[in-house]
């Protein structure tokens, strides 16, 4: 691991518990908003404190995916990483969440952050001190088909109508997993995070 990229790499651990954090302090802040049934960008609708929570989670979270990204291009080694640009895409369509309500064009710039689809199995790709461990494949095996699946389900109308918001945030979680289970690993490994360790656990 490059010395430089080390507190980049923390930015990884941001997203999943900041996420979940304040979009419920925003919902226990939002009357009559269901955290079950709606989408947490619907609380950017809300009163004034419980919108403005929605928005520093979309914003926080946005900003932990940028600069994990910027940290996964260095650890790459390469002068393109299309999984570190994915993330790093993925993370502006967060903070556009945050800054645009939800209706607006702007608010996900244009759907761009579908690029998270892709994004852990490219990086699994490129970063070699990540693949190198025997549990990685696994881990990024089950966020890239959650993140079909959860796809899948609103191409098709088959999101369940009164658990959109629980849907959201499981999905949003696992896809959270993968960047703070890799910034866990590289932090913990350090300079030995090449060498393939059957024993490590993640």
């Amino acid at each position: 691991m490059l010395r430089h990229s080390r507190p980049l790499l923390f930015a990884g651990l941001i997203p999943l518990p900041w996420f979940l954090f304040w979009t419920t302090v925003a919902a226990m802040l939002a009357p009559g908003y269901n955290p079950i049934a709606q989408h947490a960008s619907e609380l950017l609708q809300a009163p004034a404190l419980a919108s403005l929570c929605g928005r520093i989670a979309a914003i926080g979270c946005g900003l932990g995916f940028v600069l994990f990204a910027i940290a996964l291009w260095r650890e790459s080694g390469r002068r393109i990483a299309v999984g570190a640009a994915c993330w790093m895409i993925f993370g502006v369509s967060m903070l556009t969440n945050g800054l645009w309500p939800m209706g607006h064009p702007m608010h996900g710039f244009y759907a761009i952050g579908i690029a998270n689809i892709i994004a852990p199995a490219m990086s699994h790709i490129e970063l070699r001190a990540w693949s190198a461990n025997r549990r990685a494949y696994a881990v990024t095996a089950v966020v890239s088909i959650a993140a079909v699946v959860y796809l899948w389900l609103n191409l098709v109308g088959a999101d369940p109508q009164g658990f959109r918001g629980l849907t959201q945030r499981l999905f949003s979680s696992i896809n959270s997993l993968w960047p703070f289970l890799v910034a866990l690993y590289l932090l913990r490994n350090g300079p030995n995070a090449l060498r393939t360790q059957p024993e490590q656990r993640l």
